[in-house]
């Protein structure tokens, strides 16, 4: 699986509830292009919050954090739309927690989109065996997106595909812990993928 960034750096609003002196999160989404190379710093608790101008598809999020200061619970809150012209948004809701680790590498993580019935991954159990569920869409009835289970009880919806992801208009990171014993975080970049 290939992932590549999504983000268009001109089309996304970029948001964040405090700045720590001599910081900035000019770069954020596009750190390459940066002429200082400030990262964003910020003490805890602090959110980062990306507003896209046109809708997205996207399976994944990256976070570069600075090692000793990283955000070891991040509260992932999502905001999406049925189609691409942002039409019958649902506004942010809770979709999740991830856990990065206290390092200075990218760490990429699946992005956890809330139990809505829009989102394929909203039906997925926390286990890795199979879904087994009663209701599909006829769009999946007509795909190879399910099959008949086993037993005859139900069927099993595959993975989701790029096509089957929702749209987003919004995704918000709350940054609740630190690594950092005076609870400073520190973000190099972010990323917004997808297959």
């Amino acid at each position: 699986m290939s992932l590549r960034n999504v983000l268009d750096p001109k089309n996304t609003k970029v948001s964040v509830s405090s700045t720590a002196p001599g910081s900035s999160k000019k770069h954020l989404l596009n750190p390459s292009a940066s002429d200082e190379g400030q990262p964003w710093s910020s003490n805890i608790p602090s959110s980062v919050h990306l507003t896209f101008d046109t809708p997205i598809r996207a399976s994944h999020f990256a976070l570069t954090f600075q090692g000793g200061f990283v955000s070891t619970s991040v509260s992932v809150w999502v905001a999406r739309s049925e189609d691409a012209e942002g039409g019958v948004g649902l506004g942010l809701m809770m979709g999740g927690k991830v856990y990065p680790e206290d390092r200075n590498k990218r760490q990429v993580f699946e992005i956890p989109f809330p139990p809505t019935g829009l989102s394929p991954t909203s039906e997925e159990p926390p286990s890795s065996g199979p879904t087994i569920t009663t209701e599909i869409t006829a769009a999946e009835a007509n795909s190879s997106a399910v099959k008949a289970h086993p037993d005859g009880q139900g069927i099993i919806k595959n993975k989701h595909t790029s096509d089957d992801l929702p749209y987003l208009t919004e995704l918000k990171l709350e940054f609740e812990k630190s690594s950092d014993q005076y609870g400073r975080v520190t973000l190099y970049s972010i990323e917004v993928l997808n297959e």
